[in-house]
């Protein structure tokens, strides 16, 4: 019997019950998708976790699945982010951790859910998925679907696109990743491009320095990153800048995987202008692990770390007074020149109106789309 011919009731999640109901679903969902990756279950609770998630620090959210009398068939999440709305001065509530069954009654339901609590919190707006912001996975994937998601990625239905317009939700941005293989041989000519690039750059600009972060210096270095981060984004959509506790949490979450080998600063007369930091792709990890327990899973990931061969660039910005002096080209240069330690690389994401992102990266390495986001939003 199909869903929408039973009686669909929204549960709250309350109890440790509700919590197993909630976040089994997405496993039950995706367990015949060759593409999906499994989580580690401490890290997908953790996300909804208000005593460890710094986002909650200026969050709050309630969580709600459905029930056809038998199973749960879809689940979502409501959230208001004080910190968006005071950086934004807009009155926007979000929802995310959206997983559905292919159903537009159920997903009416979930999104009528959602929408009800956030207008009690007087937002205007309800705009999403997101979980449970953008710093974190987001979005529809309408394109690429079929392709594992890199790390801090999100995969989902392609069907999730038809349901949300279902319910009156419409396209508000598309957001793109890229990816290349390092050996491909239009891409070593223009890797041979770009060190002549690097000469005359330097030439002109001989106090430019670009450094390897180091060991010693990894925590102070993403707190640098962040302080030039937030101002290089600052009036960028959707961008919220990251808190203290945020990046302390980051830089926990980071340290064990990242490779210093692919996180590179640029200095100009002793400031900072410039960075580009490369994460190994975990899921790629993830995907190789056969048990369900996370402490064994944890060993296993100790053992495929170490050949992952595909990297996600996840941050690339400069100083706004420096943009167009070709330093963003340097420090791609940097990490190309590393790229024999992967066979593939990710850049994202891109949102769609980023077109100097766009073309600074295409002049770089030759570049093929693999995976198109949206996000959707409606007004309350």
């Amino acid at each position: 019997m199909a869903a929408s011919e039973r009686q669909l009731q929204i549960r709250s999640v309350e109890t440790a019950a509700d919590r197993d109901t909630f976040f089994g679903f997405k496993t039950r969902l995706y367990r015949d998708d060759p593409a999906a990756v499994e989580p580690l279950r401490s890290m997908e609770r953790g996300k909804l976790d208000a005593s460890s998630n710094a986002f909650f620090d200026h969050a709050t959210s309630q969580s709600w699945y459905c029930s056809d009398g038998h199973n749960c068939v879809g689940r979502i999440v409501a959230i208001s982010d004080q910190l968006h709305n005071q950086h934004h001065n807009d009155t926007v509530g979000f929802f995310g951790f959206f997983e559905c069954i292919n159903d537009r009654q159920v997903a009416a339901l979930l999104i009528d859910t959602a929408r009800q609590w956030l207008k009690e919190r007087a937002k205007t707006i309800m705009r999403g998925p997101v979980s449970p912001s953008m710093k974190g996975e987001f979005g529809v994937v309408v394109e690429g679907n079929q392709n594992r998601p890199s790390v801090m990625m999100n995969h989902s239905f392609k069907y999730y696109d038809d349901l949300l317009k279902s319910c009156g939700l419409e396209v508000i941005k598309s957001f793109y990743a890229f990816e290349i293989e390092s050996d491909d041989a239009v891409h070593n000519q223009k890797y041979a491009k770009l060190a002549e690039f690097e000469a005359r750059v330097r030439k002109r600009f001989p106090e430019l320095e670009i450094a390897q972060v180091t060991k010693a210096g990894f925590e102070q270095s993403v707190r640098d990153v962040n302080l030039l981060a937030n101002k290089v984004r600052s009036t960028g959509w959707g961008f919220v800048p990251m808190t203290l506790r945020e990046v302390d949490t980051m830089i926990r979450n980071i340290r064990s995987v990242i490779r210093l080998d692919m996180f590179y600063m640029a200095y100009y007369k002793g400031e900072l202008v410039g960075y580009i930091i490369t994460i190994p792709d975990i899921n790629w990890a993830l995907q190789k692990t056969i048990f369900k327990n996370d402490f064994l899973r944890k060993l296993e990931l100790l053992f495929w770390l170490r050949f992952i061969p595909r990297g996600r660039v996840i941050a690339l910005g400069v100083d706004p007074r420096f943009r167009n002096k070709g330093i963003a080209m340097l420090l791609i240069n940097r990490l190309v020149n590393t790229r024999r330690a992967y066979k593939e690389w990710e850049f994202s994401w891109v949102v769609e109106d980023n077109v100097k992102s766009l073309r600074a990266i295409e002049r770089s390495v030759e570049l093929s789309r693999c995976r198109t986001i949206r996000l959707y939003e409606k007004p309350i």
